[in-house]
């Protein structure tokens, strides 16, 4: 029986080519916002300009102060809302919409299974072993000292870039199921096309 077709790949194929693209953008461009929403869009031939340069200031815990939420974790429920989000029309008749929130609590407790947290700086005293304080408190910015340290602990080049791979794995594993078989949706690149086209709020 054939298997499940999203843009022309299996659920193990579109989960490790996240894994991929996720890694690989972290490693090379930082930014876990962006790379994580990266990655999940890239594999599902969804790209929206706009959005991916709206999560920007959500990287290292929420504008690099690493005491928010973290932000490969925040990437992915702003995917999920991407295509599962309440929309206007929706908001207008303040109807209770889930869907996104439903998905985020599911990744929720894969973070939690493996982090035991999706705040930043708990997660690094997890994986490094320690905190780190990102933020130049005085001139604000990146400390760079700190950076330096968190560079040479290979926050950049494994520890991170996992952190990025895993969570889009993640969140295209949990997407697969609520996404229309067989789709090719490699020419959707906005919400009102992915509304209309695929129906995802139907």
């Amino acid at each position: 029986m054939k298997g499940k077709i999203i843009n022309g790949l299996t659920r193990e194929e579109a989960m490790n080519k996240a894994f991929k693209i996720g890694f690989e953008g972290e490693s090379n461009r930082s930014m876990c916002s962006q790379e994580t929403f990266h990655a999940i869009s890239s594999v599902l031939g969804v790209k929206n300009p706009i959005i991916f340069k709206c999560l920007s200031a959500l990287e290292g815990g929420c504008a690099v102060t690493t005491k928010g939420t973290c932000g490969s974790f925040s990437g992915a429920l702003v995917a999920f809302s991407f295509f599962f989000g309440r929309n206007y029309k929706q908001w207008e008749k303040a109807e209770v919409y889930q869907k996104s929130t439903i998905l985020g609590q599911k990744l929720y407790k894969k973070f939690s299974n493996k982090y035991g947290t999706i705040i930043c700086r708990e997660m690094h005293k997890k994986i490094f072993g320690r905190t780190f304080d990102l933020m130049d408190e005085k001139n604000l910015g990146i400390d760079m000292e700190e950076l330096k340290v968190f560079e040479e602990m290979e926050g950049h080049t494994i520890k991170c870039p996992t952190v990025v791979g895993l969570t889009a794995a993640w969140a295209l594993d949990l997407l697969w199921d609520e996404i229309s078989e067989d789709k090719d949706i490699s020419e959707i690149i906005d919400l009102k096309n992915a509304e209309e086209n695929l129906k995802f709020n139907k």
